[in-house]
């Protein structure tokens, strides 16, 4: 057998053996990141978890085995505005007409007759516009970005999608892209059943803590979307504290449950 031969059938082994230790990423995404960027898409920050792993670190057992699809993140942060569709709720007008009693109007008569006082009747128009509750999405629209079609228990909340999550193992406290946040049940804040986020990219910071970029619906009670809110979140605390967008204001240190895997 010559040496072209043996080389051939040693990179073929090679590859084989690669390919079966892992998940593989497409090469373009894990040039495209840049040290300088604030937030980098997750697959970074995997591929910085498996470095750690080589050096000798455990990846956590909630992780293993989840292997985001880069494709699936790549078309859901393209076509993102596909999964929302904002749907006020219905405006009822109602016209009511009322009878009213005007305040008696004294008549001025001429000399030797007698003044009188005459009540007159008038008619009030109201028109009443009354705007119905519009349709939530913040659970829709998780659903529809992430592709994730388990733990419907009918009328599911938030706060039960990440319990039933959990029992199936698909959970983590380490934020990834492509995840959903569900913030904690908050009745304080108008959030009795949770919140769920998207998770569109993260960055792990020095300290421990992760800086992430989120998308969310109905952050104001009006069903609306946010965009690319900046987040950063104590995974030891299980905190998240907004730093832009329109929960910034207030938003600070909201108690969170985790991440819900694809």
């Amino acid at each position: 057998m010559n040496n072209t031969s043996l080389t051939f059938r040693f990179f073929l082994i090679l590859a084989f053996l690669l390919a079966s230790t892992g998940c593989t990423r497409s090469p373009h995404l894990s040039q495209s990141a840049q040290p300088s960027e604030p937030i980098s898409p997750a697959v970074n920050a995997e591929q910085a978890k498996a470095l750690a792993n080589a050096a000798g670190q455990e990846k956590p057992e909630s992780l293993q085995g989840k292997c985001p699809d880069d494709r699936t993140i790549r078309e859901s942060e393209h076509n993102r505005a596909n999964c929302y569709h904002l749907q006020p709720g219905a405006t009822t007008t109602i016209t009511k007409k009322k009878r009213a009693t005007c305040k008696a109007v004294k008549t001025t008569l001429k000399k030797g007759q007698k003044a009188t006082a005459k009540k007159t009747t008038a008619t009030k128009t109201t028109v009443v516009r009354t705007t119905g509750r519009c349709q939530p999405q913040s659970l829709i629209y998780a659903r529809c970005r992430t592709g994730i079609t388990t733990c419907r228990l009918g009328d599911t909340s938030p706060v039960q999608w990440f319990a039933c999550a959990r029992k199936n193992g698909d959970t983590s406290s380490i934020p990834t892209a492509g995840s959903v946040m569900v913030l904690d049940s908050n009745s304080g804040r108008g959030m009795p059943t949770g919140h769920p986020m998207y998770v569109e990219a993260v960055k792990e910071n020095k300290d421990g803590t992760w800086t992430l970029r989120i998308s969310h619906t109905n952050y104001d009670r009006k069903c609306h979307l946010d965009q690319d809110a900046t987040v950063l979140y104590h995974p030891k605390h299980l905190t998240a504290n907004f730093q832009s967008g329109p929960w910034a204001t207030w938003a600070n240190s909201l108690k969170a449950l985790g991440f819900i895997l694809r």
